[in-house]
């Protein structure tokens, strides 16, 4: 069993962990620090692509982790999510490409805790008991009026005081401070199907270590706690509903499990040669992040069609010209002056397509640090 209070201490650079051949390496642009094969040393930062990793001290439990959830996608799967994640841009950045973006992946596992607790105390709420009530509506139909019963389902509310003593189990508690952003972008995991941490599951994937630690992200638990605490009184009151829940509980024996969930992290580059990050989840295949298209791109290729649209104008011209000489080039000069005006209207199009697509771009992406 883990310790109830999660103990941490300064890992030096050279010292590994875990039981593994990792040791501890920090991103000096985003500050995220993970625990790496110490050959990968010196390579770019997987969630930031701007920073190199460098070997640093790190403030870690030595004791090992808990659990940790396998990666179910493969490398071999990748590809296809690829694929499908860049097919809706039109015009892409040159690097935006299943193969670039393959041979971008980086293996991570990321951290949560799971916390449990002893929990005492008093509470109070308002409890919702549902009852039907029966009552008839009158209908013209059939050149007379006819009853129709009805029920109703309302809710009585009855106050409701209590003691509770129980123990809450596996409240999902943030080990990071972007947590929220990074479940918003790839979805939740089955955290049920973690298994006991084994450095054999962790093939060559780097582990991000957590950047809240327990002290810090027990206020982030409490609310959370709270909930189960509230969904345990409505139970036990034999309610449909609760409102007003109030608790005066204490906690006690907190036990606090390090957990690691798997993802891949990639990158492409932009028009400005700014890596925009993008992450799958390692479970479940959901991609998220910057689907960019390329304005140098439009606008070269809006040149090119412009410079057509002007061709076909100038032939239009010639053949209106020719019409006194040949009759037959007044017909040809109007099928390749419209077709010049639909060039003229493609280039328009391609030139102005990229801004328009980034501005509707509102995905969440990997917080950027300074």
């Amino acid at each position: 069993m883990a310790d109830p209070i999660p103990t941490a201490e300064i890992i030096s650079e050279d010292q590994t962990l875990w039981h593994t051949n990792r040791q501890p390496a920090g991103c000096p642009h985003c500050h995220r620090v993970y625990l790496v094969p110490t050959d990968y040393r010196g390579g770019t930062c997987p969630l930031c692509r701007l920073g190199t990793l460098e070997a640093q001290p790190a403030v870690v439990r030595r004791a090992d982790p808990e659990r940790v959830l396998p990666f179910k996608i493969t490398r071999g799967d990748l590809g296809s999510i690829f694929q499908r994640f860049v097919a809706g841009v039109w015009i892409k950045p040159p690097e935006f490409n299943p193969e670039a973006l393959l041979r971008n992946t980086r293996a991570v596992f990321w951290p949560l805790w799971l916390v449990d607790s002893d929990v005492t105390g008093g509470w109070q709420m308002e409890a919702g008991f549902d009852y039907q009530v029966e009552s008839a509506k009158e209908v013209y139909s059939g050149g007379g009026w006819q009853s129709h019963k009805q029920i109703e389902t309302r809710v009585r509310w009855e106050p409701r005081v209590g003691h509770i003593v129980t123990r809450v189990d596996n409240v999902v508690t943030p080990a990071l401070e972007e947590h929220n952003n990074r479940m918003q972008m790839i979805g939740t995991y089955p955290l049920e199907c973690g298994l006991d941490f084994d450095p054999a599951l962790l093939g060559g994937a780097y582990l991000e270590l957590p950047d809240l630690p327990p002290e810090a992200a027990w206020p982030l638990a409490q609310p959370d706690f709270d909930k189960a605490v509230a969904k345990i009184c409505q139970q036990a009151a034999g309610a449909q509903h609760i409102r007003e829940f109030i608790s005066q509980a204490q906690f006690a024996n907190q036990n606090w499990t390090e957990f690691f969930l798997p993802m891949y992290a990639t990158h492409y580059t932009d028009d400005e040669g700014q890596p925009q990050v993008v992450i799958v989840n390692g479970i479940s295949g959901a991609i998220q992040g910057p689907r960019l298209a390329s304005r140098q791109r439009g606008n070269k290729i809006a040149r090119i069609t412009a410079a057509v649209a002007g061709g076909l104008f100038l032939l239009a011209l010639i053949g209106l010209l020719l019409t006194a000489v040949f009759p037959p080039a007044a017909l040809i000069g109007g099928l390749v002056g419209f077709l010049g005006i639909a060039a003229a209207i493609l280039a328009i199009i391609i030139a102005i397509w990229p801004g328009q697509w980034n501005r509707a771009q509102t995905n969440p992406h990997i917080v950027k640090r300074p």
